[in-house]
């Protein structure tokens, strides 16, 4: 058995320089702002602290152990987000860690379908982050009853943009194809009773860094 608490802090913890880019449901950018990030362990506990560089506002987070709803992978990807849901609000947010840099996405439901997403590039504090030209507008294809959004070369974004209805399977996605052809993903998916399923990549065709 993997122990996941300590995956998700080897992968996760330090401190990270990061670019928040707000967008609409088309995928169109409306704000960016620069944030200061630390993920340490002290006293038993997993602590993050968020500071917004424009006003030094800051949000903090402390847990002892992984929460049920956290999906962890054996590379240090997870997600976060209610372990059930209806087809109206829901929020989630992804991970994918690429050693000293992340790509993060935090997605927004709302009562007629996608409301907003925030993408997050980070880097270690050693790493000069590679924010996206701006301002940025996602191009998007679709993939079945999701589309595929791409801010960036070699970053997919999964999003459900229905109008959803009870019975609909659903879920969210991030995947990263890196500069050395290595790919990095985390899906979160939810079955027709609305439920967290466990880890799958079952939305995906076998990765591939061509495109």
């Amino acid at each position: 058995m993997h122990d996941l608490r300590k995956i998700l802090l080897l992968h996760n913890s330090g401190h990270w320089q990061g670019c928040f880019i707000r967008m609409d449901h088309t995928g169109k950018e409306q704000e960016r702002f620069s944030t200061s990030l630390e993920v340490k362990e002290a006293e038993g506990f997993i602590q993050t602290c968020l500071t917004y560089k424009e006003n030094g506002r800051q949000q903090s987070m402390n847990f002892g152990s992984i929460p049920p709803s956290m999906q962890v992978t054996n590379t240090g990807h997870w997600s976060t987000g209610p372990n059930f849901i209806t087809p109206w609000n829901w929020v989630a947010e992804l991970c994918v860690v690429n050693q000293q840099q992340r790509r993060r996405m935090i997605v927004r439901h709302g009562v007629s379908g996608l409301e907003r997403i925030i993408y997050v590039v980070e880097a270690k504090e050693d790493t000069e982050p590679q924010n996206p030209s701006q301002p940025l507008e996602c191009q998007s294809t679709s993939f079945g009853s999701l589309q595929i959004w791409q801010p960036e070369p070699g970053v997919e974004l999964f999003i459900d943009p229905r109008d959803r209805q009870q019975g609909d399977i659903t879920g969210c996605g991030i995947r990263w194809c890196d500069q050395n052809g290595i790919t990095h993903q985390i899906l979160r998916q939810y079955n027709a009773e609305g439920a967290l399923s466990p880890l799958s990549d079952s939305w995906i065709d076998q990765p591939s860094c061509a495109h």
